[in-house]
């Protein structure tokens, strides 16, 4: 790697200007040692003293121009050193043209000035050896004689990279492959003629370099092939000389024709610039008028000296009133912190110590008014005097909106406390400063009991202005150094700075004072109100700040499981602490795991009883822990139920188990279960649609499974919920049925296809009499109400052969089946493919 400090770079150029924008351009790139020289005399003269790593000069010098200069260099007229690494610089750019000259004069690379931001690593490149870049034109040599294409090869082979192709159809691929500089043709070819040949090429390419080869050359011939197209033609057999130079003259014509047309295009180009030219001027003010964007051109002393008309609709001065006026003046800034910083962009811009300057700028109007604009500052060059381009755009509205989210971000919209984001990041402080400064806080976890009544009692509106004045009143009771925040619902949080924990007892029961002794009047009731209160002592201890409020909310689950009411410093020694931190615990590791996709279903076939073919599969729910090992239902499920997490688990055992149906032709029908939660979940209807459409899957498919005490829970919800599902396709069961010896006229208001009798009549059934009493029974009124009976825990023959002779539709257990991952399911799809 170079380092660029310690070089020396000679400058050689004519523009006094260019000159000093070029030495300040290498020195921000981190060269500091520049030598500037303004014509190639006094450039000559320092490199005979010598002592420099590489000459940088412009094609236009006042004495000689830049391609001569480099010509004394590598001729060692100088006496110095002839390796220079040299770059030049030029106006007009040809790339043709400038590959080509620059190799013959030894020049290492040119660079035009429209790429001189790029000039430093270019030097780089120049001082690690790297000339100007050029690979070996490529030759296609198209010949059928082996010992002429051979010939060629030996003669050409420094000049050229060359391919060769023994006929026409190989030379054909090859140049559409490769495209070559320059193509040898032999005019007489097996198969395809070189007439033919170069037709094929000239169609595809017109400006194609070909060079005839022939044997039988005539003054027709050579006129016939130049007409059809060729670059030149090269009688054989040929000398070695005559090769090189047709081939030669060949890639020449080629760089000239190239070159010309790169000058066309720019004559055309100019040409269209100048016709545009005159629209443009007579357009440019009228464009600068019309448009939002107030466009200023400031002087040397960042006075204005131009300006549109925006600026009067933007600040109502007068346009020839503020010509001449510093920019400054407009700026309101009470304590110069504006000023100043606008005047250091307006002199970093000017020095060109950067290109572009942007900020934003309070200004005063002519009314005295506030208002802001976003300010984009360049530097511009008039006669060679430096001056500065300034455009304001007003954003005024975006501040205010800015303003406006900003507090949004920060605060509950409701009551205008700050939110549950902020009281997190506020108390990722007080964890850090208790560790930092060794002193406490307090986290105080307030929820209103029975609020949910006022809700359902008197609506949501009155819940809203209940939380309202509430936040009111415990507002004015915290102290100016602590931090009260809505966190959501009816709960509240208050951070209390450098306190003990007998200090923040007492604010906690003023606080509980505060919403004991409020009264609400609401369509002529009073309604009061209590609250549950739960503490922590941040003091540093923690693992993270996170921790103390799962001590709060601990501490608040605690104080309402001990009657409500109460305020309980949270202590680890707690029972009700553990349990409820076992539930957290587990559902933390459900988010994981379904967020790691470690949740898996296993699959238990439910059998007809009579003909023995699989009816459908029920999808039954395992975790695979971090180490793989498997974790059952009962182990997670109730704390999911507890915490109300469980809609989580089963919006994703929906998912899984209507993928598996696409996944495994095996499972032609596959039965959910669903927890009482799900039929509270507005978003679980939604859930299965998209499940559905996205798999490709038919409703008919899929059946969902609700045990009977949880379908009675509710039994308005209940049935609304499988009114939406039986509405979409879906079928329903209804298990564990019996197990409640509840009312069978329910299952008339419940549009279940499958009713599955509870276990717990069917495992003893070759032993109880009462249980073959219950179970007959249960499968004669299920089946009486037109549904299937589905006996489960059917573990042995003789439990099997006694459900068979009442009856019973469907039978499920260990013995007719056991429950088997997923991808055995899929393993026995393939086998049976690979027999078929």
């Amino acid at each position: 790697m170079i380092n660029v400090e310690g070089i020396k770079i000679l400058v050689a150029y004519q523009y006094p200007h260019k000159l000093r924008d070029l030495t300040h351009q290498l020195q921000r790139g981190g060269i500091i040692q520049v030598t500037p020289a303004k014509s190639a005399a006094q450039a000559l003269g320092l490199l005979k003293a010598g002592g420099y790593d590489l000459l940088l000069c412009g094609i236009d010098l006042p004495d000689i121009d830049g391609w001569r200069m480099a010509r004394l260099i590598r001729s060692g007229a100088l006496g110095g050193n002839t390796q220079l690494p040299i770059v030049v610089v030029t106006e007009v750019w040809c790339q043709r043209i400038a590959e080509v000259t620059a190799r013959e004069y030894g020049v290492n690379r040119l660079i035009p000035e429209s790429q001189l931001h790029k000039i430093v690593p270019v030097i780089e490149e120049c001082l690690d050896g790297a000339a100007i870049p050029y690979d070996k034109p490529r030759l296609l040599v198209i010949e059928d004689a082996p010992d002429t294409a051979d010939l060629i090869r030996r003669v050409l082979d420094r000049q050229f990279a060359i391919d060769v192709a023994n006929d026409g159809e190989h030379g054909l691929r090859l140049w559409r492959e490769g495209r070559h500089r320059l193509i040898l043709l032999d005019y007489m070819l097996p198969q395809m003629s070189g007439k033919d040949i170069l037709a094929h090429i000239l169609k595809e390419d017109p400006t194609q370099p070909v060079v005839m080869m022939t044997a039988h050359s005539s003054p027709e011939l050579a006129e016939q092939m130049m007409m059809s197209g060729v670059t030149d033609f090269l009688p054989k057999p040929f000398r070695t000389e005559a090769l090189r130079k047709v081939c030669e003259l060949a890639i020449r014509r080629d760089d000239f024709l190239t070159s010309n047309r790169e000058f066309a295009e720019k004559v055309e180009s100019l040409q269209r610039s100048e016709s545009d030219f005159r629209h443009i001027s007579e357009t440019h003010q009228l464009l600068l008028d019309n448009l939002q964007t107030v466009v200023m051109e400031l002087d040397a002393d960042f006075r204005i000296r131009f300006l549109n008309v925006p600026w009067r609709g933007l600040t109502g001065y007068d346009l020839d009133a503020s010509l001449g006026c510093k920019l400054t003046q407009f700026v309101f800034d009470d304590d110069d912190s504006y000023g100043v910083g606008l005047e250091a962009k307006l002199q970093e811009v000017l020095s060109g110590a950067r290109e572009l300057a942007e900020l934003e700028l309070c200004l005063l109007d002519s009314r005295g008014q506030k208002l802001w604009a976003q300010v984009k500052i360049r530097r511009s060059e008039n006669h060679n005097a430096a001056s500065l381009t300034v455009c304001l755009d007003n954003i005024t509205k975006r501040k205010e909106a800015q303003r406006q989210l900003e507090y949004l971000a920060m605060h509950d919209s409701l009551t205008g406390l700050f939110n549950r984001h902020y009281f997190e990041e506020s108390l990722r402080q007080s964890f850090a400063d208790a560790i930092r400064n060794q002193r406490q806080h307090g986290l105080i976890y307030i929820d209103l009991d029975y609020f949910k009544v006022i809700n359902d009692t008197f609506g949501h509106h009155e819940g809203d202005e209940v939380l309202r004045q509430v936040a009111h009143l415990m507002k004015r009771r915290i102290r100016a150094a602590d931090l009260l925040c809505r966190l959501g619902g009816d709960e509240y949080a208050v951070l209390v700075h450098d306190v003990c924990s007998k200090k923040l007892l007492e604010i906690a029961r003023e606080l509980q004072a505060i919403v004991n002794d409020f009264v609400y009047q609401a369509k002529n009731h009073r309604v009061n109100l209590g609250c549950s209160i739960g503490l922590s002592v941040i003091d540093g201890e923690a693992v993270c700040a996170e921790e103390y409020l799962m001590q709060a909310d601990i501490a608040l689950y605690v104080a309402k499981g001990r009657g409500r009411n109460l305020i309980h410093l949270y202590d680890p020694q707690d029972q009700e602490s553990e349990e409820l931190r076992s539930r957290i615990n587990w559902t933390q590791r459900m988010r994981k795991a379904i967020s790691e996709d470690r949740i898996v279903l296993h699959f238990q076939p439910v059998f007809d009883a009579h003909n023995k073919n699989i009816v459908y599969y029920e999808a039954l729910v395992r975790m695979r822990d971090e180490e793989g090992n498997l974790v059952y239902p009962n182990q997670f499920i109730p704390a999911l139920e507890n915490t109300g997490e469980m809609h989580l688990l089963d919006r994703w055992i929906v998912k899984l188990a209507i993928r598996s149906v696409r996944e495994c032709k095996k499972i032609e029908r596959v039965a959910i279960n669903l927890s009482v939660q799900a039929f509270k979940d507005e978003n679980l209807v939604p859930v299965v649609k998209e499940a559905l459409a996205v798999n490709g899957v038919a409703p008919e498919c899929v059946t969902f499974e609700l045990t009977e005490s949880a379908s009675l829970f509710n039994l308005a919800i209940t049935r609304n919920m499988i009114t939406q599902l039986n509405e979409i396709g879906c079928t329903f069961a209804i298990d564990d049925f019996g197990s409640g010896f509840s009312s069978f006229a329910y299952l008339k208001e419940l549009p279940a296809h499958f009713i599955k009798l509870d276990g717990s009549f069917i495992k003893n059934l070759h032993q109880d009499d009462v249980d073959k009493a219950l179970v007959r029974s249960l499968i004669q009124v299920v089946q009486a109400l037109g549904k299937k009976a589905v006996a489960e825990f059917v573990e042995n023959e003789q439990i099997l052969d006694i459900l068979r002779k009442f009856g019973v539709d469907c039978v499920q257990g260990y013995h007719t089946g056991r429950p088997v991952p997923f991808e055995s399911l899929m393993d026995e799809c393939l086998d049976k493919n690979m027999m078929a």
